[in-house]
């Protein structure tokens, strides 16, 4: 990876997790005339997590890159732009880097994979840490772009990828200004711009990237697949339902991951509320056929290697 690029990363890594370590000094310092943190923090950091989030989650990967419903352009616009503003990546890049997982999922080639660095528990240990915030390091492949062309051929989406690090600087400084406001200081803005802004990036980073280190190692599975994908209760709630991964590979283009009741998937509550506003159409589920033909529990041992090679 190049140095500038590299630098990049590491300030992307590093800069939320000292905004993390500032939230917790906040949360403890007195601020003059009050204590603490107070509603207008936890609100800007919960609130955005959510928005920003599902940008990530319904944006990012259920749409743009499984393309698994299908919406007015504007509205594909502003969900890449809330994404951006995630600090998960440039648009383009992260679906890349997303498609190349599905197609190498945990054999040689996957961006991500836990399981590719060696035996035992030293190799688990090693490509846990890879999977999680080493590969964000690694150089991209040369014809990583080849598998998106459906988005380079959008320029209003390359000019998204292109302003990058302004959608990520106005997810940061638009709620410290708001804060700033209505605390009348620069307290209240730089309160605002961590606990909305870098302890927002930080948690919503490590949410996402545990569905890449979890949720290949521990959870459960409900279907067959080719690969260590498993579901995963904790992770699915906090990554807004993208914990449910297993489901995901057995299913990659659905707009529903929870595919269950008791599955909450927070982002496929928004999808279905984005149709009843008539914003989503043509949604892709799987059929209750087709699930139960990739059940664990319907397919014979003998018969889950054939099943899974064929969902590769």
């Amino acid at each position: 990876m190049p140095p500038f690029q590299t630098a990049v990363m590491f300030f992307s890594v590093v800069g939320p997790i000292a905004g993390l370590l500032a939230a917790i000094f906040l949360l403890w310092h007195r601020a003059p005339g009050r204590w603490s943190i107070g509603w207008p923090e936890v609100s800007a950091m919960v609130l955005l997590y959510a928005l920003i989030g599902f940008g990530v989650t319904i944006g990012y990967h259920r749409l743009l890159t499984h393309r698994a419903f299908e919406t007015y352009r504007p509205v594909k616009w502003m969900l890449a732009i809330l994404a951006s503003s995630a600090g998960q990546g440039m648009c383009i890049r992260w679906v890349a880097t997303h498609r190349r997982h599905h197609q190498q999922a945990d054999r040689e080639g996957d961006p991500h994979s836990p399981h590719l660095h060696g035996e035992g528990c030293s190799g688990l240990l090693r490509g846990m840490l890879h999977a999680h915030v080493m590969w964000c390091f690694d150089k991209d492949k040369e014809d990583l772009g080849r598998s998106v062309s459906d988005l380079l051929a959008d320029p209003v989406l390359v000019w998204i990828d292109a302003l990058y690090f302004f959608w990520v600087g106005m997810g940061i400084v638009i709620p410290g200004v708001i804060l700033g406001l209505m605390y009348h200081s620069w307290y209240g803005f730089f309160s605002g711009a961590i606990w909305g802004g870098l302890l927002r990036i930080c948690l919503m980073q490590h949410a996402t990237w545990s569905v890449n280190s979890i949720c290949h190692v521990w959870g459960s599975k409900r279907f067959v697949s080719s690969d260590h994908s498993t579901n995963n209760l904790p992770i699915a709630l906090v990554s807004l339902g993208e914990g449910w991964h297993n489901n995901h590979h057995a299913f990659p283009t659905s707009a529903r991951h929870g595919m269950k009741w008791y599955e909450f998937d927070a982002s496929w509550v928004v999808i279905r509320c984005m149709k009843a506003l008539g914003l989503a159409w043509n949604i892709r589920v799987p059929s209750e056929a087709a699930m139960a033909a990739r059940s664990t529990t319907a397919v014979k041992p003998a018969e889950r290697e054939r099943v899974g090679a064929a969902s590769a």
